[in-house]
């Protein structure tokens, strides 16, 4: 099927591939060397990496773009997904695909991709993790799409630290699947077979359950709107400062990725036109 023109997000400046963006982010080719179907709904892809310092790499909650599709003269087409797990002996990275029924840039590159097949990814970019120095302890509310980055979370958490986490998914056993951590209480926010992703409400309702939120760490990631709602409440009605809430739009409902990167991309613009760099924004 051909890639529809408005998948692929134009650069007119090259600005993403300027030092302010690319950061110490590096450009590398992924061979594919195994693929898994651990739960219902997700694939895990295992791939392996060459890159030029394996530093970068070794904290939990990373990001990376990998370049799903590439039209002809255009730029690649490429989606955002959480490093789940770097092994640096094998120098391979374990990125779980959320399964979708819709027609995606990503699902078709999942649907050719066979053991041996190679795309290239930017990365990585380093995401905001939980303070454990919080003395309440941490609440985590992440829908299916932050459970990889959870589980990196989970995978390093500080012993001693407490903390809540309040997952919603349709798949009971991508939550049971989660690292089981002394001092963090588990809670699964399941959703019926009938229900859409970002539509029922159950991160905000559970965000607004949580016990004394004052004294709180919150990190949250997930549906863009629920996210909002999530860092309003905790922010605007419980008076935490902004640093003590890391909240993170990874979709939108009804809205494509590529139409969120654009818009992204011309608020970047605007920052670095205004003298600004990717700290600003």
């Amino acid at each position: 099927m051909a890639t529809p023109r408005n998948e692929s997000v134009e650069d007119r400046s090259n600005l993403l591939g300027q030092e302010d963006h690319m950061g110490t982010m590096e450009r590398l080719e992924m061979e594919v060397v195994a693929f898994a179907r651990p739960v219902p709904s997700i694939v895990r892809v295992t791939g392996r990496i060459a890159p030029a310092d394996p530093a970068p790499w070794r904290p939990p909650n990373l990001a990376v773009r990998l370049e799903v599709e590439n039209p002809e003269g255009q730029r690649p087409v490429s989606r955002v997904y959480t490093i789940r797990a770097f092994d640096e002996a094998r120098s391979e990275v374990e990125i779980d695909f959320v399964i979708h029924a819709d027609d995606s840039s990503a699902m078709r590159w999942l649907e050719r991709a066979t053991v041996g097949s190679t795309i290239h990814l930017v990365g990585p970019r380093p995401h905001f993790l939980p303070d454990h120095a919080a003395g309440g302890g941490i609440a985590l509310f992440a829908d299916e799409t932050a459970i990889p980055a959870s589980h990196a979370i989970l995978s390093t958490w500080l012993e001693g630290s407490r903390g809540d986490l309040n997952v919603e998914t349709a798949d009971r056993a991508a939550f049971d699947e989660l690292p089981e951590v002394a001092g963090v209480t588990r809670h699964l926010l399941l959703r019926g077979a009938h229900e859409e992703a970002g539509t029922t409400g159950r991160l905000v309702a559970a965000a607004r359950a949580l016990p004394d939120p004052q004294h709180r760490m919150i990190w949250a990631a997930g549906e863009r709107q629920d996210i909002r709602a999530i860092r309003t409440y905790f922010t605007e009605e419980c008076g935490l400062p902004k640093d003590r809430v890391r909240a993170f739009g990874y979709w939108r409902r009804g809205v494509s990725s590529s139409d969120i990167d654009r818009m992204r991309l011309q608020q970047y613009e605007a920052v670095r036109a205004g003298g600004g760099g990717l700290r600003q924004m």
